[in-house]
């Protein structure tokens, strides 16, 4: 048998071949789980990143030297037109390109006709495209805005703003556009740099009608704090409380402006804003999280390459209300729905195939995102994953009022990412269409969403009443009739005569217990009475130390009891992290540090209690905490948002009254005036948080004496 020989020319045909035979067999692999140089994640409720499914990957960079374009070396903004036409606009050279959606190049604009003479653009920063293809351009360096038709023929010019009522500029105004926007009506919104006031608003004649959305100022507590004592030599050295000025905008199909404000060093709330024709705010900001990309993030004062929050300088809205924003500071977009929940971020600043240097602009192209790197004058083709594609998906179908389909997306998403809280939400949100309530109050309760769980507990409720109505009524008459009954028995004394024959008196433990138990009873007598009730306690031995200290634990097993049982709506505890240690410690640390120091002031100003006798009427005064919290927490899960005041009124209710037992029995205990007690009170709590310093100081002491120590002991170690 001969064998075949096959030459290198042969196995690279074959091989050849074979690649491009099995190519479409790979072609519709998912890539959600391909390694990127970046990661993805979500905020949960809590403030937890929590990792998730790669949403994009890079899929192509475009390079403009590559497509034949010179001299472009400093691109500033990027537009997708209605018709799927990229544009770009240089800065350095003024030129602005079009493609088409292949990246074919249709169109290079260097020049236009102005009254006869050729006009360039001088570093131009942004450019927007109307739904009827022409082209505004906001001209920074000749202080105008141009405005083009698609095969860059002059339309008009938009220079200095000229207002029809004297005083709607500010005085001395420098108009330096660097972005621009226009509506379906041709209403033109342009950003000028430095810029406070607001967004500039041009009719579609090119009128300057005057500014909207003007950023509101908020200065810090500190500094409010500081501008009532500072003198007015001070304050006028003092820089002033500036607005902070947008950074860009974008327009979508019903006429709203979507704004971003890019944060310093402090994060701003309102970073990205959704301004109405008048100038509201109307972004809805209902996510677990306000939308400023990233909520933890190191600070200047720790080490990290990348430190601060994030800084949006681009925004771009898709359908259905959802929105992108980019982050120039570490290279990542956010992605938000229209109720300001984050749907997903990918990328990063880094030098690395699929992440950028200098992100400055992003736009939609399709499911696609465009990101334009100005440092290495390129654009960042990404596209979606499966993952993105269900989740977009899925707000389609909602949206269309296909739920069926909406909940199979959904299902999607949580086989990708369990931790998808909006998920478990969209689910809720189709059962709730069905109304299928108890389902939905399920899901909702998986996805974080106290909102709509609310909504869908009062329906539940409504249902349930309805479908058993005759059950709960016979339920409260047999109740009401077995409490009458019992107290009918107690009045002739059926309970004492069964008692007496336990013999419990000829047992001593049941007797101990049966003292301890008489003096908690008396709790009761004195939360209504607290003038006799303090004094009897101390001078009539109504109470006990047993009994104080079976109180103080009540009250902690009362914390922990609310903590994991209060209603879903009104909790916003994570249940599966309960430590019962530091859960009490929360409540006997404060209260030892309370009695002790309480103890060691009214001894200097003659006060007539013991350590114990504090103790016991500190106790004692925590009893309205056991009676209203307990009952509370069950029925707090039966209320809806709606009867929340009801609910914080009983809490505050349960905790002032033992805050005013408490000073009523410091006050008897030691026999002091109301002045006095008030004082020796304030004292008290002013002693109580020198002690935790002086702890604080001691334990950091310690640590670095430790420190100290084991660096010394280890040099010694390994020099010998």
């Amino acid at each position: 048998m001969h064998k075949v020989k096959m030459g290198p020319r042969l196995i690279f045909f074959i091989s050849l071949l074979i690649i491009l035979f099995t190519l479409p067999l790979f072609a519709e692999i998912d890539t959600t789980n391909f390694k990127v140089p970046y990661k993805s994640y979500t905020f949960d409720f809590w403030d937890e990143p929590m990792p998730a499914p790669q949403p994009y990957l890079p899929d192509k960079i475009i390079q403009f030297s590559a497509l034949g374009i010179d001299g472009f070396s400093s691109p500033r903004d990027l537009y997708v037109s209605k018709d799927n036409r990229i544009y770009v606009v240089d800065g350095s050279s003024g030129k602005i390109v079009a493609f088409d959606q292949e990246w074919n190049l249709l169109n290079v604009i260097e020049s236009f006709e102005n009254e006869g003479e050729v006009d360039k653009l001088s570093s131009p920063n942004g450019i927007f495209v109307d739904h009827e293809g022409n082209i505004y351009v906001a001209d920074t360096g000749n202080k105008r805005v141009v405005h083009l038709r698609p095969d860059g023929e002059l339309i008009k010019i938009i220079g200095y703003p000229e207002p029809e009522v004297e005083g709607i500029l500010p005085e001395n105004f420098d108009y330096k556009p660097v972005k621009v926007a226009a509506d379906i009506s041709g209403r033109l919104y342009v950003l000028s740099e430095d810029t406070y006031e607001g967004i500039l608003q041009f009719d579609r004649v090119g009128q300057f009608q005057g500014f909207i959305g003007a950023p509101m100022v908020k200065p810090s507590l500190w500094d409010r704090f500081w501008k009532w004592f500072a003198t007015e030599e001070q304050k006028s050295r003092r820089a002033y409380f500036l607005p902070t000025e947008y950074s860009n905008i974008d327009i979508d199909e019903r006429g709203f402006i979507y704004a971003t404000i890019p944060s310093g060093d402090r994060v701003e709330d309102d970073a990205v804003r959704k301004l109405n024709p008048s100038g509201g705010d109307v972004l809805r900001r209902n996510g677990f999280h306000r939308p400023v990309g990233d909520i933890d993030y190191p600070t200047i004062w720790e080490d990290a390459n990348i430190t601060g929050p994030s800084t949006f300088v681009d925004i771009a809205v898709q359908d259905y209300d959802i929105y992108n924003v980019l982050d120039r500071n570490r290279g990542r977009v956010f992605t938000y729905d229209n109720n300001g929940y984050l749907l997903y971020t990918f990328g990063y600043r880094l030098e690395k195939y699929g992440a950028m240097v200098s992100p400055v602009a992003l736009d939609t192209l399709g499911d696609h995102i465009l990101i334009l790197d100005n440092r290495h004058n390129i654009i960042v083709v990404y596209r979606p994953t499966d993952y993105a594609h269900s989740i977009l998906a899925a707000f389609e179908y909602h949206y269309k009022g296909d739920y069926d389909k909406s909940t199979e997306m959904w299902e999607k998403v949580l086989r990708y990412n369990t931790n998808n809280d909006l998920a478990y939400t969209g689910l809720g949100r189709a059962a709730m269409r069905l109304d299928d309530f108890a389902t939905a109050m399920e899901y909702f309760k998986l996805g974080n969403n106290r909102d709509d769980y609310s909504d869908a507990l009062s329906y539940y409720r409504k249902e349930v009443i309805g479908d058993n109505f005759n059950k709960i009524v016979s339920i409260i008459v047999l109740i009401v009739i077995l409490i009458m009954v019992l107290k009918r028995l107690r009045k002739k004394g059926v309970f004492a005569r069964i008692i007496e024959r336990t013999r419990w008196q000829e047992k001593p433990i049941l007797v101990k217990i049966k003292s301890v138990y008489d003096s908690i009873k008396y709790s009761r007598h004195l939360i209504f009475h607290p003038f006799d009730g303090f004094w009897d306690l101390k001078h009539e031995n109504r109470g006990s130390l047993p009994g104080a200290i079976v109180i103080l634990i009540l009250v902690c097993l009362t914390y922990v009891f609310t903590r994991q049982y209060t209603g879903f709506i009104f909790n916003a505890n994570d249940l599966t992290e309960l430590n019962i240690v530091a859960e009490f410690l929360s409540v006997l640390v404060p209260f030892l540090l309370w009695c002790l120091v309480n103890w060691s002031l009214t001894t200097l100003v003659e006060g007539k209690g013991t350590f114990k006798d504090i103790f016991i009427a500190t106790a004692y005064a925590l009893t309205p905490i056991i009676i209203l919290y307990i009952p509370l927490t069950i029925v707090s899960n039966f209320m809806i948002a709606e009867e929340g005041a009801f609910f914080y009124f009983f809490l505050s209710l349960a905790a002032i009254w033992a805050a005013f037992l408490v000073y009523f029995g410091i006050m008897v205990t030691h026999r002091f005036e109301g002045g006095k007690n008030f004082l020796t009170i304030v004292l008290t709590i002013a002693g109580m948080l020198f002690v935790v310093f002086i702890g604080i100081l001691f334990f950091n002491l310690a640590e670095q004496f430790y420190t100290f120590v084991n660096e010394i002991y280890l040099e010694i170690v390994y020099r010998l």
